[in-house]
């Protein structure tokens, strides 16, 4: 039995882990986190946890980078300040069998009229993210055209968005954990870290003019961390470093411009029991608005 079954048998002791593992995030130490979850995944000896192996640093990178600097360097107007860099996936859950299904990412430019980037720590950054409106620069993104892709996640986001236990009911107080439920949690924490990985290499690689931040994280993905990468030459007005917190559910709303739309109806456990029960099929829970209308209500 693998030793993360019986520490995620309790809620607490899962949490436990996740928070151990958050830590190394929050101190920029992506090469420990590295080394835990990899080990984890191997110890793990499964078929998943290979296939998830199979996903290595240095087969993720993020396309169009050098677009990018180009792009900022070339800006007319207020000089660009911010960016926003979230990766994520469609909306439609409905997914076909025997489909490789390639997230997408969203970038947003901001200059410093709608907040104070040049002038913000990265802690203001990430309290930014944390507003229960959206941080202040929400919708006020530059029109222009710059599309980054990224390479390399294509296989694992497949394996987790078709792995069938992406949830753990602990009635009953078990003394362990399903196997097939920890090899999910490693395979997501595996994707978020590989996904920051690829955005400190391209800072080291290429970095931004005037050491403009960079804002990543995942938007409705598990799990939901954001990192400030620092990146070019320092401002006099603070150093550049990397930081991350955990955060209240990323949306789409803060990294782009959004519209209120309809509630839908929030999916509960006894819900996810239910489907169970009649399918034996563990689904993620629906989200409450939709994503995709959220993403392009602009």
């Amino acid at each position: 039995m693998h030793e993360l079954q019986l520490e995620f048998a309790t809620a607490e002791g899962e949490a436990a882990w996740e928070a151990r593992l958050r830590g190394l995030f929050e101190q920029g130490m992506l090469d420990a986190a590295h080394a835990i979850l990899e080990s984890a995944l191997q110890t793990l000896d499964s078929d998943f946890a290979r296939q998830c192996l199979q996903a290595r640093p240095d087969s993720v990178a993020i396309e169009g980078w050098e677009e990018l600097v180009e792009a900022i360097q070339q800006h007319e107007g207020e000089p660009i300040a911010g960016v926003t860099l979230a990766v994520a996936n469609e909306a439609d859950r409905a997914f076909e069998k025997g489909q490789l299904h390639h997230p997408f990412m969203m970038l947003g430019l901001y200059t410093d009229e709608p907040y104070r980037f040049s002038g913000a720590s990265s802690e203001e950054l990430l309290d930014q993210t944390q507003r229960e409106d959206g941080p202040e620069w929400a919708g006020y993104d530059e029109d222009i055209e710059v599309f980054l892709d990224i390479e390399g996640l294509d296989q694992l986001n497949t394996l987790l968005l078709h792995h069938k236990q992406r949830h753990f009911f602990r009635d009953g107080k078990p003394d362990h954990a399903p196997e097939r439920y920890v090899e999910y949690v490693l395979g997501c924490w595996w994707r978020a870290l590989l996904f920051q990985l690829a955005v400190t290499s391209e800072s080291a690689i290429h970095g931004l003019p005037g050491g403009i931040p960079v804002i990543a994280g995942t938007v409705e993905m598990r799990p939901e961390i954001v990192m400030v990468h620092g990146m070019g030459a320092s401002t006099p007005e603070r150093e550049r470093t990397t930081e991350v917190r955990e955060c209240a559910p990323m949306l789409a709303a803060d990294f782009i411009q959004i519209r209120a739309v309809e509630e839908e109806k929030e999916v509960t456990g006894a819900d996810l029991r239910r489907k169970v029960a009649e399918t034996g099929q563990e689904d993620e829970p629906a989200p409450r608005r939709s994503f995709m209308a959220r993403l392009f209500g602009r």
